[in-house]
């Protein structure tokens, strides 16, 4: 008889949340007791976000952006776009939900599975967590170089220049008043080299120890970590945090929009 390692680097099902995130989540614990912590899990079977008053977990938000069942693939996937504008952003976002700061003692987990259908656009792409201003449209910049003046800490894909092809996804980090540049915790963790990556799922996610390690994952497999002691004010981000995901497409734009199979996230209160 096969034993099941919880806290191995891959999931049972590849395409479910990765175990070596979520092996210690107390998920049971604040489904019976939401005082304890939150939950939120949205896999989309049970339809497709159709405005920002919608009944789901996540909102979508942005310019122009537009929200599509893909009836192609099992299970509950949606993509999103700018419905091919230029300069136009389409976010999925949740409310604020968590203060990231040193010594806590509340934990964090976030890990969601989604694809670009065109890697080589013009485009850029955020996931993690931001402060209350990044949950709307116009996060990043209409060149798709620099984030705005917020607190973000997860994954961006930017360009090097207005009318560039998507940069690589690295793990990376935002304080308010850092001009716009990200400081990158971990290069590459996805290598973006033309077609090779298109129409192909990524795991990315991230998780707290409640005390001062963010640790980085690719596909269940960590690629990095944080220390809290890097923040230049007191060790934490500034301001309450909410997920977002989502992409925005530069003036030149040709590409397709971004897939998302699910997104996850739990906190301890």
């Amino acid at each position: 008889m096969s034993t099941v390692n919880y806290k191995s680097a891959n999931a049972p099902v590849s395409s479910g949340p990765s175990p070596s995130i979520w092996a210690d989540c107390p998920v049971i614990t604040i489904i019976k007791n939401p005082a304890v912590g939150i939950h939120l899990f949205e896999d989309f079977d049970g339809g497709c976000i159709t405005d920002v008053a919608s009944q789901y977990r996540f909102a979508l938000v942005g310019d122009t952006p537009d929200i599509t069942l893909v009836t192609d693939e099992v299970g509950g996937v949606v993509e999103i776009d700018a419905q091919g504008a230029a300069n136009k952003e389409a976010h999925l976002v949740s409310n604020i939900l968590y203060e990231l700061a040193k010594n806590n003692r509340k934990k964090m987990w976030l890990e969601a599975r989604f694809k670009m259908l065109d890697s080589n656009a013009a485009q850029a792409i955020l996931f993690g967590l931001g402060e209350d201003s990044m949950l709307a449209a116009d996060c990043i910049q209409d060149d798709g170089v620099l984030l705005g003046d917020y607190d973000f800490i997860g994954f961006a894909a930017l360009q090097a220049s207005d009318g560039a092809a998507m940069g690589d996804i690295d793990a990376v980090y935002h304080e308010a008043g850092d001009a716009g540049v990200l400081t990158v915790v971990k290069a590459d963790v996805v290598d973006i080299d033309g077609t090779t990556q298109d129409d192909t799922y990524w795991r990315l996610g991230m998780r707290f120890d409640g005390l001062e390690t963010v640790t980085f994952y690719l596909n269940g497999v960590s690629v990095g970590t944080l220390d809290l002691d890097d923040f230049d004010t007191s060790d934490q981000l500034t301001e309450y945090l909410g997920v977002v995901l989502g992409v925005k497409f530069d003036a030149s734009v040709t590409g397709d929009g971004m897939q998302i199979d699910w997104i996850r996230f739990a906190c301890e209160k």
